[in-house]
């Protein structure tokens, strides 16, 4: 080799090793900072002739695969973790069985006043007890669908900021889009910009379950799992939310999850709160509102005092039932005013009926002992509360909470397991991009070995060119 080229790749040497040291000093300096992929420098040998070395490229140290897994157990895990808080706060005010306060426990006291009045029906203190009773029942039949309304409010409040979120995140992909073009690929600023780009990836994927692609001018494009763009480029597909009908539009294209035919969604918070508000919650609101028509039709059914439109022991906003008017029913259930006392009403008439104009025998038990079988006949629950149409209003309450705990309970076993499987494949993921401190010390010691041996090779080189030039 010349002296020529031993200096060349002497220098070259030399530069390699700079470059390295920024590297793997960079992975030290980051390794405890969240979303930093370990960094590693490609080194390659330069034309034949002239000898050395160079770097060629800066890499992440990333698997696409697990990067690809990571964001689907995250998508997974974000919708049923929406799902699950989204119901146990409200189940935990509904109560369970046994607790003395859910609609089935307060059905159970309603019964037993009942029972009570028909064993002693000349007394008013029993006749008080019934209305009294049925006001507790009532009261936490409304104070479950108003709970449950509360739900549906966040759930859309949630919605919004979340697709406002993800809008924003897309239009911070575009940005970095349009940034790529500033950097030198394979550089360490290119490398950071990836960085970037791959944690706010990670915070979409939170949100809905994407794909993603990359163009050959390294550009970042997003689509949903069903294929519906939401970025191309420098084209933003801005996300909407419609409260009316809950679907949602990436631009024109509907993306709304569950719905057949459309390339939407699967994952993501943004799929479990689209389930809440589209399933879980109006399956919840339709079993109240049969609970509360239960009551009103069979107590008007009951009661042969009734004429025809006649309001019964208990009412849809003081009137009778009305078929079409079933939507909400159960904020609206109230005791009739007419065996309320401090409404001018007389606690009587739930021993002799509403309808009754006087007060019949004292010791007439026939509409009372009407009234407690009626709420043993089967009620005939719409199909689409998911519970058996031959219950009776008597075991309906218990029923329903124990159907509205196990969803919950399902939901909060559901999230855990996908909390659980995320974990695996994060941690999975870390150890493919995290720095091991250990290792890149080492690094450096062979760079600083290397170093030496590149000045080593420069100073005999320089002391051959000083004996030659004494020579001459």
């Amino acid at each position: 080799m010349s002296l020529s080229g031993a200096l060349s790749a002497a220098a070259s040497g030399l530069a390699v090793n700079q470059g390295l040291s920024r590297v793997t000093a960079g992975n030290v300096a980051n390794a405890m900072t969240e979303g930093y992929a370990r960094r590693s420098a490609l080194v390659v040998s330069t034309s034949v002739g002239t000898g050395g070395a160079l770097i060629s490229e800066v890499r992440r140290e990333v698997d696409a695969a697990l990067v690809r897994m990571s964001r689907t157990e995250n998508s997974k895990m974000a919708q049923q973790q929406a799902i699950h808080e989204g119901l146990r706060d409200y189940t935990l005010f509904l109560g369970q069985p046994g607790d003395g306060t859910s609609p089935g426990e307060k059905f159970g006291a309603f019964n037993s006043s009942l029972t009570t009045l028909v064993n002693m029906p000349s007394s008013t203190a029993a006749q008080q007890g019934v209305v009294f009773a049925a006001e507790d029942l009532a009261m936490s039949i409304r104070d479950a669908s108003d709970r449950l309304a509360g739900v549906r409010a966040d759930v859309d409040m949630e919605i919004r900021y979340e697709v406002s979120d993800l809008n924003d995140l897309l239009y911070e992909l575009r940005d970095h889009n349009l940034r790529i073009r500033d950097f030198e690929p394979g550089s360490l600023e290119a490398a950071a910009y990836d960085d970037q780009v791959a944690q706010v990836l990670d915070k979409v994927s939170g949100i809905t379950d994407i794909r993603v692609s990359r163009t050959s001018d390294g550009w970042v494009n997003v689509y949903t799992t069903g294929g519906a763009a939401l970025l191309e480029g420098d084209q933003v597909q801005d996300v909407t939310y419609n409260a009316g009908d809950g679907t949602f539009f990436a631009g024109t294209q509907e993306i709304t999850p569950g719905v057949a035919g459309v390339r939407g969604m699967e994952y993501g918070s943004l799929a479990g709160f689209a389930e809440l508000k589209r399933e879980i919650l109006p399956e919840f609101q339709l079993q109240l509102d049969e609970y509360a028509r239960g009551l009103i039709q069979t107590f008007e059914n009951a009661d042969a005092s009734l004429a025809a439109g006649q309001a019964g022991l208990f009412t849809d906003n003081g009137f009778a039932f009305d078929p079409l008017n079933l939507d909400g029913l159960a904020s609206r259930l109230r005791v009739n005013d007419a065996v309320n006392s401090g409404s001018g009403g007389s606690a009587w008439l739930v021993r002799d009926g509403l309808g009754a104009t006087s007060q019949g025998p004292a010791s007439d038990t026939t509409q009372i002992q009407a009234f407690i079988d009626g709420i043993h006949d089967p009620m005939n629950a719409d199909a689409g509360t998911g519970i058996n149409a031959s219950i009776s209003l008597f075991d309906y309450g218990s029923e329903m909470v124990t159907a509205q705990g196990t969803a919950t309970s399902r939901a909060e076993k559901s999230f855990n397991a996908a909390r659980s499987a995320a974990e695996v494949i994060q941690s999975s993921r870390k150890n493919v991009e995290g720095v091991n401190i250990d290792e890149e010390m080492q690094k450096l010691m062979m760079i600083e070995q290397s170093f030496a041996a590149n000045s080593k090779m420069l100073t005999a080189v320089a002391e051959m060119l000083d004996t030659l030039l004494a020579a001459v």
